[in-house]
């Protein structure tokens, strides 16, 4: 337990730093977009998960499968 929540910095640095890998080696995918710009803040990559609607505030897919084409 860190004691916090998304969108507290820890959060994403603990992940990353438990991978041992630079935020801009991650992907953050989650389905609130808000919680995907603080990680895009951060230097992370991101994407919004939005089945049936699409953000223009962050990079978004409609799928997981569409993660695939990232790499």
């Amino acid at each position: 337990m860190l004691g916090c929540n998304k969108p507290d910095p820890r959060m994403y640095y603990h992940a990353s730093a438990a991978l041992e890998l630079a935020p801009e080696q991650c992907l953050f995918v989650d389905d609130d977009p808000a919680l995907v710009a603080a990680a895009i803040g951060l230097g992370y990559a991101g994407r919004a998960v939005c089945r049936g609607s699409v953000t223009a505030d962050v990079p978004s897919i409609a799928s997981l499968a569409e993660l695939l084409d990232l790499f």
